[in-house]
């Protein structure tokens, strides 16, 4: 497992947590630790918002276990009341998320020694703090996250990677014979899982993008930023639409054993040919993107031209005096369906790449 700076961060709060704690005299400690792990966020703008949401929650958490307290008594009774209460409460105040410390924090202020209760409350309340505001300034001081550097390295993992898949998904289809291709589903689950960590960090550095430029020109920053959310889109069609390919090898494969393995005819060979040019021409202009966006740097313009799809339907008259039969007439639904998916991302890419430069 890799050990990132936040979890670092998050060991370091609660060392000083603790430590502070231990010099101040204030206990149990380990109630401040665990104020100083729930509120270790992962942005500096998270850090902040929930600083002033868990202030609110610990004040009113706090609050409840100090009255009841203090008139009622820290008993079993008292405690579930004020449990009831918190989550009433919390849930009309959305604050939802933080009904579990609020809990915590009111239970912990009741079990204080009922002599000199209020002393004892005050105190222990300074140890939730302690925690929260640790946490936080360790968050702010200490490598705050520079979530645009991170942006832009996983979105040309993603990009990398989903190009490939797809290209990987067009030979599949085009070298399937009368073998059977396994779903490189490990693939598929990665590049979910890049996709989805593209979107998270999206989401911070579009909540940070204005505070700080992270190496990139304030004043075009935001239509960089709608270039690159375009250009993870694009990614995701590339995912998806490799699915859609692989999706149809085996019903093709069990339609070639049905029909006796019969020979691939030189007419359809040209069809597939065809496929890996286009093939080849996604894989170029995502270069092209990736140059573009994620480096910034100036790449050559791509023309949409439908001069390789010309090809494909001259190739296709030819080879339609062999669609005798429904063997063949799905063939031709199968690749036609391939075709159509790499010349929409192949416009897409070049659409994109035509947009970009106005960036």
């Amino acid at each position: 497992m890799k050990i990132g700076t936040r979890i670092m961060k998050t060991g370091i709060a609660v060392i000083i947590t603790m430590y502070l704690c231990e010099i101040l005299k204030l206990e149990p400690a380990i109630f401040g630790a665990v104020s100083a792990v729930i509120n270790m966020q992962p942005s500096i703008y998270l850090t902040l918002r929930t600083a002033k949401e868990q202030m609110v929650i610990h004040i009113l958490g706090v609050g409840f276990g100090v009255v009841f307290g203090y008139l009622l008594g820290g008993g079993p009774l008292v405690m579930g009341v004020v449990t009831v209460c918190i989550i009433v409460l919390y849930t009309r105040l959305k604050l939802q998320s933080g009904i579990l410390m609020g809990i915590v924090a009111a239970i912990f202020v009741l079990s204080s020694p009922a002599h000199n209760f209020l002393e004892h409350a005050l105190l222990r309340s300074a140890v939730i703090f302690i925690g929260l505001i640790v946490s936080s300034l360790i968050n702010i001081v200490i490598l705050p996250p520079r979530y645009g550097h991170m942006f832009v390295q996983k979105l040309r993992e993603c990009n990398e990677k989903s190009v490939k898949y797809f290209s990987r998904a067009v030979q599949d289809f085009v070298r399937l014979d009368n073998e059977e291709i396994p779903f490189p589903s490990e693939k598929k689950e990665e590049l979910l899982r890049l996709n989805k960590e593209c979107w998270v960090l999206a989401e911070y550095y579009r909540r940070e993008k204005k505070s700080t430029g992270d190496g990139y020109d304030l004043v075009n920053l935001n239509d960089w930023f709608i270039m690159a959310e375009r250009f993870l889109n694009y990614s995701t069609a590339l995912m998806d639409k490799a699915n859609q390919i692989y999706e149809i090898l085996p019903v093709r494969l069990d339609r070639r054993i049905k029909a006796g393995r019969p020979p691939i005819s030189g007419e359809f060979h040209d069809l597939l040919d065809l496929l890996n040019l286009g093939s080849v021409t996604i894989e170029r202009v995502n270069a092209k993107l990736r140059g573009l966006i994620c480096d910034k740097i100036s790449v050559e313009q791509e023309e949409i031209s439908e001069e390789l799809w010309e090809k494909y339907k001259d190739a296709i008259e030819e080879w339609q005096p062999r669609l005798t039969s429904s063997y063949f007439i799905h063939g031709l639904i199968d690749i036609s369906v391939v075709a159509m998916e790499i010349r929409w991302l192949a416009r897409e890419g070049k659409k994109l790449l035509q947009a970009s430069r106005l960036f």
